[in-house]
């Protein structure tokens, strides 16, 4: 009988793990495509603005207050980068690293940010297995789980990272529904906060979910934090007591050996790019909006390009074939309704596998881009790409 209520209430919470997980999958696959739409908009305002600028003297009034705008759009950009990690539409640049080390890192970035009545300490195994992970995305974790630990210990508090080699046997992936079996790294990072109900737990993960006021949260944190370890191959866990404190659990599976430790990210570049070079090459831009189509275009030829463009993947094949000869580079985005850009771009490499292609995408390097790429492109831009961040992309192709 106690066996039979054991396995029937093991049974339940399997049930409520999938019901959770299903609709975390189509939460995401809902936010991917909020986050390309938004990028293409992005696009538009941030390539107007850099084409006001160029006519703008550093003197005007009106320069600091477009300097605003691309500030803001950099915030804009930060948030939608967000959005992508929980929907696992960024492909991880993954490499065999030590996660002690880069706790070490980050640290330095939390003792900075985090209130100083807040003490953080580290509790870390010293003969840990290195795991495959992105040293930007892991730090991303750990800044969004700090940040989000300061502002639940307003009158100070500990706030604790500490790793561990574990197991992961048949018996915990019982009551897990999403973890995997086999040797894993363990990510503990607890705080003496003000704690949550099961409630608030239900929907931790969940994108836009903050329990803080208007204005002082996105709630994309704890949700691109889970899309990062998912993206790892990895499961997350969260426990939390009203008035005792969180504990979130992350597990990365190990690799099988040590090589390079992580190397610390590189920080964003300022939007409005720093010393930017152009050429006298043609270029075919491809975009189906035909803002972008008109506002990149017009910056291209600004720094001395002559630029064709074309909305669709059809058309863009039509035209290389007829112009083939003066065509020196394609600028191809990958989703765009009919064809596609992916289909586009094997169009053109067969027809001339000397063809020198750029791809652009709002979901960054997903699984169409990688394939793009390996069918020949030479070079990818995320969406929304800052101008010195196209033209550096553009001269690096043609200095091969």
């Amino acid at each position: 009988m106690f066996e039979r209520k054991r396995a029937e209430k093991e049974n339940e919470k399997l049930q409520t793990q999938l019901r959770q997980a299903e609709k975390m999958e189509a939460v995401g696959t809902l936010a991917g495509g909020i986050a390309h739409d938004f990028n293409n908009l992005l696009q538009a305002i941030i390539s107007s603005t850099q084409f006001i600028l160029l006519d703008v003297d550093k003197g005007s009034s009106m320069y600091p207050k477009l300097r605003d705008i691309l500030s803001v759009s950099e915030r804009a950009r930060e948030l939608i980068q967000q959005l992508l990690f929980f929907s696992r539409k960024l492909e991880t640049q993954t490499k065999k690293v030590n996660l002690n080390r880069m706790i070490e890192q980050t640290m330095v970035l939390l003792e900075r940010t985090i209130p100083k009545m807040i003490e953080i300490r580290a509790h870390l195994d010293r003969e840990l297995w290195p795991v495959n992970a992105d040293p930007v995305q892991i730090e991303q974790i750990l800044l969004n789980l700090g940040s989000n630990a300061a502002d639940s210990m307003s009158d100070g508090g500990k706030f604790i990272i500490e790793t561990k080699n574990i197991i992961v046997d048949e018996e915990f992936i019982n009551s897990h529904f999403e973890a995997n079996s086999g040797a894993h790294v363990l990510l503990t990072v607890s705080d003496t906060g003000h704690g949550m109900d099961q409630e608030t737990i239900d929907h931790v993960f969940e994108p836009f979910f903050t329990t803080k006021e208007v204005g002082k949260g996105t709630g994309l944190g704890l949700a691109s934090a889970y899309g990062i370890v998912k993206n790892h191959g990895g499961f997350m866990t969260c426990y939390s007591e009203v008035g005792q404190g969180t504990v979130f659990k992350i597990y990365l599976p190990a690799s099988e050996q040590v090589t390079s430790e992580a190397e610390p990210s590189e920080k964003i570049k300022d939007m409005g790019g720093g010393e930017t070079t152009g050429g006298t090459e043609t270029l075919l831009l491809v975009d189906d909006e035909e803002a972008i189509r008109g506002m990149v275009s017009g910056l291209l030829e600004r720094f001395g390009y002559t630029v064709l463009t074309a909305s669709s993947a059809e058309q863009a094949v039509e035209t290389y074939v007829n112009r083939s000869h003066e065509i020196d580079l394609v600028i191809m985005d990958i989703g765009m309704p009919g064809m596609g850009g992916h289909l586009g771009v094997k169009e053109i490499i067969q027809f001339d596998p000397k063809a020198k292609v750029i791809i652009a995408s709002g979901y960054s390097i997903n699984s169409q881009a990688q394939k793009t790429m390996e069918a020949g492109a030479l070079g990818y831009v995320g969406k929304p790409y800052r101008l010195a961040d196209l033209l550096d992309k553009i001269r690096t192709v043609f200095d091969r």
